[in-house]
Order: structure tokens, then C-alpha cells, then sequence
């Protein structure tokens, strides 16, 4: 039987319940899981600055993920191991592209200040919850392109539009990772980073500093940017309100996020009974 030695969290749909909270429950069997001699941390899709409190709140002093494998941090010795920034050039390329499409963009400048996104106008649509919750990381400026124009580099551009308008943009590969994030009612929310930025990457860095294999990992996880790093590792859950590519790819589903389905997969973890 497989000993697993490395547990891999996402955040909102995971962690995180409906009330954007680490409950009770799931605490303790985290706490359950490092008695156990497991490592635990997060990968998340979340900014440093909109996830650092869950961190935190979690006592986590080893590497954690932000924006999808853009920035890899590391909370024992505050400091970056791994930083993956997008050129100002094709930022401003990537900006331009979606707004001849209709889609709205969303620039997301640096990773450690706020605030954090800039747009030129405020959104309305199936992502309105989203922007509303972070409407204090974001800054209005005249023109996005104009602003975008005079920056060297920036950790991410996000474009949020009908989903079949991205298959337009699947050609923006050189130096640009290109994350699907979710889909609500059509619409898209895709995320455009430097360089080997993915889930999937970040999983390498943490398995060398963890040294760990694979197959000894397990990965919960909800949304499709989740699915590259659910094909990596030995034990790839899904929770109960994840997506149903998700939910295709891992071996196992847990309850919801507001049911404790974190607790409710390690604890069949730590029993032997998920292999």
C-alpha cells in the first residue's frame, strides 16, 4: 500500500466553504495529518495577497503556490523560489486581443502590493461576485492599453468572456502560459501568466524540496485549472462541487466544500481506505 507523504490543497470550492472560511473540522484533520508525519500546503489559483491569511491562519512555514505556479513562496524563510513574470509587451498584446473580441480584461500588475488589478471599467456578468469581493485590490485607470504600454513586465493578464471566443487565442503559446480557470454560464475566466506557470509545474519545485515521489502525493482539488496537477499525482480527489472534467480525472469524490470534504478525504486517507 502506497504511504502518502505530501498533501496538496486548492483554496475556494476546496478549503474554503461558501463563507470563504477554514472550518472547524477541517482544521483538525489537518492538524491529524502533519501528527501523522505528512507535509501539507496549498496551491492555489489565489494571489499571495488573497491567500497569505489562510496561510497564516493554517501555521504553514514550508512552500506555497499562488496564481496557479506563477509565484512559489516560501514561508519559512520568507522568501520567492519561484517567480514567473509576463512581459509588458505581450500583456498589452493579450489586453488588446480580448477587447477586439469582447472580453474583459483584468491586469494584474505585481504580486505582493495592493492594489493589484487594474481595469478601465467595471465588470457585469457571471464573474460579478468575484470582482465585487475583490473591489479592494482593484485600480480604475483612463485606458488599460495606455497603462499596460508603459510597464517592463506583470505577473498576469485575465481575460472574461464567452467560452468559444478563446479558441481564437489558442495560438498565444510563445512565453505565455495559458490557464483555463472556470466556466460559469458560458463565460470563461482565462489567466494568462509568464512562463512555466501551471499546477502542474509547481508540483516538480514541491516534490524536490518535500522529497517526495508522485505517486506518494495527494491533491484535492475543485475547478479546471486543477486538472493538469490532478494527472500528476498519486491520489487526485475531487470534491463534491467540483466540475465534471474534474471530477473525470480523479480516483476519488469527496463531499462539498461545505460539508467538510477535505476531512471527509483525509480521513479515509489516513485510514487506509483511499489507495
Amino acid at each position: 500500500m502506497v504511504k502518502y507523504r505530501l498533501v496538496l490543497l486548492d483554496l475556494d470550492g476546496t478549503l474554503l466553504n461558501s463563507y470563504k472560511e477554514i472550518s472547524r473540522r477541517n482544521r483538525e484533520i489537518l492538524e491529524a495529518v502533519l501528527n501523522k508525519g505528512m507535509n501539507v500546503t496549498i496551491i492555489t489559483g489565489r494571489s499571495y495577497v488573497a491567500a497569505c491569511d489562510y496561510v497564516h491562519q493554517l501555521g504553514i512555514k514550508t512552500l506555497v503556490v499562488f496564481q496557479n505556479g506563477a509565484l512559489i513562496y516560501d514561508f519559512g524563510r520568507e522568501q520567492v523560489v519561484h517567480i514567473s513574470l509576463l512581459e509588458g509587451k505581450k500583456a498589452l498584446q493579450i489586453i488588446r486581443l480580448g477587447k477586439s473580441r469582447g472580453m474583459y480584461p483584468v491586469l494584474y500588475e505585481n504580486f505582493f502590493e495592493v492594489p493589484d488589478m487594474v481595469v478601465d471599467k467595471f465588470y457585469s456578468g457571471p464573474y460579478a461576485r468575484y470582482f465585487e469581493m475583490n473591489r479592494w485590490r482593484m485600480r480604475m485607470v483612463e485606458s488599460l492599453e495606455d497603462y499596460a504600454a508603459g510597464l517592463e513586465h506583470v505577473a498576469e493578464v485575465a481575460l472574461v468572456g464567452e467560452e468559444k471566443g478563446f479558441d481564437s487565442l489558442k495560438n498565444l503559446n510563445n512565453g505565455i502560459s495559458v490557464v483555463k480557470n472556470s466556466v460559469l454560464e458560458g463565460h470563461a475566466f482565462v489567466e494568462f501568466f509568464g512562463p512555466n506557470s501551471s499546477k502542474a509545474h509547481a508540483l516538480q519545485v514541491l516534490l524536490k524540496y518535500f522529497g517526495v515521489g508522485e505517486d506518494e502525493t495527494v491533491f484535492i482539488g475543485d475547478n479546471l485549472n486543477d486538472i493538469s496537477l490532478m494527472r500528476r499525482v498519486g491520489l487526485p480527489v475531487a470534491m463534491g462541487n467540483a466540475v465534471e472534467d474534474v471530477k473525470k480525472v480523479a480516483r476519488y469524490v469527496t463531499t462539498t466544500n461545505d460539508e467538510d470534504g477535505v476531512a471527509y478525504a483525509l480521513e479515509r486517507v489516513l485510514r487506509g481506505e483511499w489507495i
